[in-house]
């Protein structure tokens, strides 16, 4: 027979310290599957004669983040062939149609673009920064709209030409010009997903990477270059951090080597 059939009383069991050990438990499976994004940079090239009291003396444009489509690992080249650079497929020709309509990607853009800015304004108050959106309007003034168009799209392939360099030099009267490059995996379906295994658990890498070079459009050359990561390894059960929170951390390991 149950214990209150026999005379005990319902409220003489001692509910309290069960109703706080029950909180202290959930209190300590959900901190312990909060996801910890974590971060790494690296600088890879800086020009001898490039400083950072030459970009403070002089004018940098921001260019709007081009956001790549698929990581390394899913551009499969034919058989036989070897793609032109280690970033994505080749880009097909343009043939005049309208460009396609917004999409996870053109968020992406618009998101890490923000941060960049947000970011650099910040750690630079004092920079003579020319936002990548006066960036966008300035080259539209100038009729230089088809030419932007051709540069996000073949640069990650191909690189600055010195010509069109100089061009943006001039219609943005910036002497640098900073362009960025991101790519972001995450574990959606119409996005990249890596999947690995750690002590007999599956899990799931999520990061955005985000590389950095700065022009001189007086020379022609590249004086600099670097790369931020911010990543989370999901296993069971935890929460799937926010894509903005983990864009946070790989803008703040670029701006890192460059603007400490």
């Amino acid at each position: 027979m149950l214990g209150w059939e026999k005379g005990v009383r319902f409220d003489a069991i001692p509910w309290r310290p069960c109703v706080w050990m029950l909180m202290s438990i959930l209190l300590l499976l959900s901190t312990a599957c909060s996801p910890k994004i974590q971060g790494w940079s690296q600088e890879s090239y800086r020009s001898s004669g490039f400083s950072n009291d030459a970009l403070n003396q002089e004018r940098l444009a921001l260019l709007p983040v081009i956001v790549l489509e698929r990581p390394l690992e899913k551009a499969k080249a034919p058989e036989g062939r070897v793609l032109s650079a280690p970033y994505s497929p080749q880009s097909p020709p343009g043939d005049g149609r309208e460009e396609a309509p917004l999409n996870a990607y053109d968020a992406y853009r618009v998101c890490l673009g923000e941060i960049l800015l947000s970011k650099i304004q910040s750690r630079r108050p004092n920079l003579r920064l020319v936002p990548s959106n006066d960036a966008l309007k300035r080259l539209n003034d100038e009729g230089l709209t088809s030419a932007y168009r051709k540069f996000n799209r073949d640069f990650p392939k191909v690189g600055f030409d010195s010509a069109l360099l100089k061009s943006f030099g001039k219609a943005l009267n910036c002497r640098y010009l900073f362009v960025t490059q991101a790519v972001v995996t995450e574990a959606k379906a119409d996005a990249s997903l890596s999947i690995i295994w750690t002590f007999g658990r599956q899990s799931v890498l999520r990061s955005v990477r985000i590389s950095g070079q700065i022009w001189d459009a007086v020379s022609g050359q590249q004086v600099w270059e670097g790369s931020g990561v911010g990543y989370n390894r999901l296993t069971a059960y935890e929460g799937l951090p926010l894509i903005e929170e983990m864009a946070n951390q790989a803008v703040d390991k670029l701006l890192d080597t460059i603007m400490p």
